[in-house]
């Protein structure tokens, strides 16, 4: 989830006031942050899906600074729609018809099926085992919570004499720190999180499918969890492990009950599966992976049908892959119509539980993989954490690190184009997104997308294809190849978009028309000299960077480890006759330009270094080569 979260920062904005009108795409009639007033509408709030309502989640909020989706605890019959989302997404074929919308529709329809089929008819039993698990998970915390209580106050009362002795002295010690001697409420959490390491690795040895587990785990997960955000906060030990033993039950629940909960929504599927003529996922030795990276809005789902080409190109049967797009789950959390002229915020109103149920498919992804029952995947989504650019982990963060062979597709979109289509989906599809916000995400997908692109391309372990795709076309054109290649070689077609990647990272989140972009960038840094970091990076960090033109395929420089290997100056001047390729070329080459008396080598092409078969690009490029 994103930091700035519209729930967290829903109580900014004035409580009263009615829907704003909409005019366009540059006012597309909904806020960056959510109205106070529509705060209990969100689905992580609402009395028929969670317990605690909206008054009771901003208590705790401010009490532990915890996010408010983590103190919500979810209804069974919420949960049991959680793990059916999950699994219809991870375990069945959906078709994805011809029009973008079907997934969605295919997707919902098979949820209702299975819902009013299997489903509902057993929710008594789901509520009961929901009941069960809760009351194990209590007693766990209870006993815990019980046995370091009565450690504490031992302690505390063979030391209070001697801290009398010392009351005089200056720096007066906290009433927290006073009560909390013998087990602080710090060591406690230690203690927990240790627990929980060993009930996991148990879990984990003892492994079933299908198995929920020791309830240990999800239970002493909790408990350090809650026990460190009340560390300083509570008056003494007991009234922390008071407030600690309702929460943290609440917090174990949205994990352990959960699972139990998913055992028996997943005998429902393989019913649904028999009787429905649903297709089951068949496990892949090796796994495709293919992952779709770019802003909100940047047409990443309209890739599918050439993706789809794809695979068959490469012999993989297309329904054999699990379609991975939260987005279509978003119509089942919440009714839009029911939400009359505020409809324009439902996306925003199930945006935390489905970041949520998000993280949920990559942990139950993950089991699958750990037991061998890894699927082929598509994965078209945007998040946060799918651009984090602070570490080398970035490469074990994805889903795609489960895939033998892995294809990225990035896409390169211009933030007026972003707001256009956004607004368009709006129209069509009803999900609206604030112009500042589609700004926001499209600077946080373009700072990150380098790191992402050469952590996964410098692997060795897997082959890994990646793709940049130039998205600046007409509504049912395909895109531009802007760059492709494997692992560390890279074929760079289209130098100024490849610019682009760090040009949009400047773009001003406040503008309100097209013409205000980048009126805070200033003209110098505008300049193309000034958008080379990439492509430095590129050349530095990658085994060969080839350059050619988009058009024709015709190679003009090779760099190897860094350093020019090979230049043909005649297609070289034809390249730095425009702005952009001259800025990149004096910025990785050096030196390269005053070749002009070097002889001329025969003209290359990149289908001399690379065969056919191994170009596996979705976009257009090279279509003016020489027969």
């Amino acid at each position: 989830m994103p930091d700035t979260s519209p729930m967290l920062d829903a109580g900014r904005m004035p409580a009263g006031g009615t829907p704003e009108a909409a005019d366009g795409p540059w006012n597309p009639g909904v806020k960056s942050r959510l109205p106070a007033r529509l705060l209990p509408l969100s689905t992580i709030f609402r009395p028929e899906n969670v317990f605690a309502g909206v008054e009771r989640v901003k208590e705790l909020h401010d009490l532990t600074g915890l996010d408010f989706s983590e103190m919500v605890c979810f209804r069974p019959e919420r949960l049991a729609l959680h793990e059916l989302l999950i699994r219809v997404t991870a375990d069945l074929w959906v078709s994805d018809g011809s029009r973008y919308e079907d997934l969605g529709i295919n997707f919902r329809s098979m949820i209702a099926t299975i819902l009013a089929r299997y489903v509902d008819p057993d929710m008594g039993r789901i509520a009961n085992a929901y009941n069960e698990s809760r009351e194990a998970l209590r007693a766990i915390i209870s006993q815990a919570l019980a046995s370091a209580t009565e450690t504490t106050s031992a302690v505390a009362s063979r030391q209070r004499g001697l801290r009398s002795l010392f009351a005089s002295r200056a720096g007066r010690r906290s009433a927290v720190e006073r009560e909390d001697d013998g087990m602080s409420l710090l060591h406690f959490a230690d203690e927990c999180e240790k627990t929980a390491a060993e009930a996991d690795a148990a879990n984990h040895a003892s492994a079933v499918v299908g198995d929920a587990g020791d309830p240990r785990a999800a239970a002493f997960r909790a408990l350090a969890r809650i026990c460190r955000a009340l560390y300083g906060k509570v008056g003494g030990w007991r009234t922390a492990s008071e407030l600690a033993a309702s929460v943290a039950t609440d917090l174990a629940c949205n994990e352990y009950c959960a699972r139990q909960i998913g055992r028996l929504i997943e005998q429902h599927v393989l019913e649904a599966v028999r009787r429905e003529g649903y297709r089951l996922l068949p496990h892949r030795d090796p796994a495709v992976v293919m992952n779709t990276k770019g802003p909100s809005a940047s047409g990443k789902s309209t890739l599918r049908p050439l993706q789809h080409a794809l695979a068959d190109r490469i012999g993989a049967d297309w329904r054999d892959f699990a379609l991975i797009s939260p987005d279509i789950w978003r119509k089942q959390l919440i009714d839009y119509a029911s939400l009359g002229a505020d409809h324009r915020y439902g996306g925003m109103l199930t945006a935390e539980e489905l970041a949520i149920i998000d993280r949920k498919l990559d942990r139950y992804v993950e089991a699958k993989a750990e037991q061998g029952r890894m699927t082929h995947l598509l994965i078209d989504r945007f998040r946060f954490g799918s651009f984090l650019f602070q570490s080398e982990r970035t490469g074990d963060q994805l889903l795609s690190r489960f895939g033998q062979v892995v294809y990225f597709f990035f896409m390169i979109t211009p933030p007026d184009a972003l707001v256009e289509r956004a607004w368009k989906r709006g129209l069509e599809l009803g999900r609206y997104k604030a112009v500042d916000d589609i700004l926001a995400h499209s600077i946080e997908a373009y700072s990150g997308m380098p790191h992402l692109f050469l952590t996964w391309a410098r692997r060795t372990d897997k082959m890994v294809h990646f793709e940049f795709l130039d998205n600046s076309v007409e509504l049912g054109q395909a895109p531009r190849t802007v760059a492709f290649g494997w692992n560390g070689q890279v074929f760079v077609l289209d130098v100024k978009c490849m610019m682009d990647v760090v040009r949009y990272r400047k773009v001003n989140v406040d503008a309100t028309a097209p013409a205000q972009l980048f009126s805070d960038a200033g003209e110098q840094a505008m300049k193309p000299e000034h958008s080379t970091e990439f492509l430095l990076q590129c050349v530095r960090q990658l085994h060969e960077v080839t350059f050619a033109d988009q058009a024709t395929g015709r190679l003009y420089l090779r760099i190897e480890e860094g350093r020019p290997i090979w230049v043909d100056t005649d297609a070289m001047a034809a390249a730095v006759s425009e702005p952009h390729t001259r800025a990149a070329v004096l910025a990785v080459a050096p030196g390269v330009l005053d070749r002009s008396g070097s002889p001329r080598p025969a003209q290359q092409y990149v289908f001399d270094l690379l065969p056919p078969d191994r170009i596996r690009t979705l976009g257009s490029w090279g279509r003016e080569r020489p027969a």
